[in-house]
């Protein structure tokens, strides 16, 4: 049985990209109620075409709710989403998919494994659509993926925290979704592990065509991905996207202080 390939956006001679990812969101303070106004505001519009795009800000500025509000988790006040050129969301139009209706495979920093259940069963867990074989082929992949086959049989208080967080990760992709929303998901890997983790990700993720939208708060992890072929940088601050380009220009700043540091 063949597997099926998430849908991700074409690479044309010359043509432009269909964006895989569009989306205006408003969401926080309103404004006749002062007593709200510690919120976050959420005022971010992007549309993302390349296979991969890192969105890089500091804590607190709004990366991980407009995660959310793409996913579905969180409903903004005002705007839209489109996810693979499907609407998902839209105020005006009145249009409201749930989460699973949306093909996104979210990954938060932290895991929200289930307790009762093994590594194994966590990441088939939502492959029951799937004939036995192809299931276990799923679970097979993805523990190769990220090196979790010593630990299939352990329950999630038998795992560390960077391993549940691995089988976490493993969970999200084992359906193929369609897009991948990643947030800070290997915090809490050592450099070495993660930096194979990562590697053999983007592999997965060139080979499979699924594109993903990853956030960070490290220049540094920002950079390494960031200058991948076709890859998008965008930096968000105070809930709004300020930037959004090749690495090489939005983090045009960081890379001149580090210059500057090594003279």
């Amino acid at each position: 049985m063949e597997a099926r390939q998430p849908m991700a956006p074409e690479s044309g001679s010359g043509e432009q990209a269909t964006p895989w990812l569009s989306f205006r969101i408003e969401h926080g303070t309103h404004p006749h109620r002062a007593e709200t106004a510690s919120e976050l505001t959420l005022t971010a519009e992007a549309s993302l075409s390349g296979p991969l795009a890192v969105l890089v800000g500091p804590s607190g500025a709004g990366k991980t709710s407009l995660l959310r509000s793409i996913a579905g988790l969180l409903r903004p006040r005002r705007g839209f989403v489109t996810v693979a050129g499907t609407t998902v969301w839209d105020s005006e139009q009145g249009i409201w998919l749930r989460p699973a209706q949306r093909g996104c495979g979210l990954v938060t920093q932290r895991p929200a494994l289930f307790p009762a259940m093994t590594a194994r069963d966590n990441i088939a867990f939502g492959l029951h659509a799937l004939s036995h074989e192809e299931r276990e082929r799923r679970v097979g992949e993805m523990a190769a993926l990220f090196r979790l086959e010593p630990l299939l049989s352990r329950r999630p208080s038998r795992l560390s925290g960077g391993e549940q967080q691995r089988v976490a990760v493993a969970r999200t992709l084992a359906p193929y979704p369609r897009v991948l929303l990643l947030d800070e998901p290997f915090a809490g890997l050592n450099l070495d592990l993660k930096d194979a983790v990562l590697t053999d990700l983007e592999i997965w993720l060139t080979e499979t065509r699924t594109p993903v939208l990853y956030v960070t708060h490290d220049v540094a992890e920002t950079w390494r991905l960031g200058t991948r072929p076709g890859a998008d940088v965008l930096r968000i601050e105070n809930g709004a996207i300020v930037s959004q380009g090749p690495a090489a220009r939005v983090l045009a700043a960081e890379r001149a202080q580090l210059l500057t540091a090594l003279e």
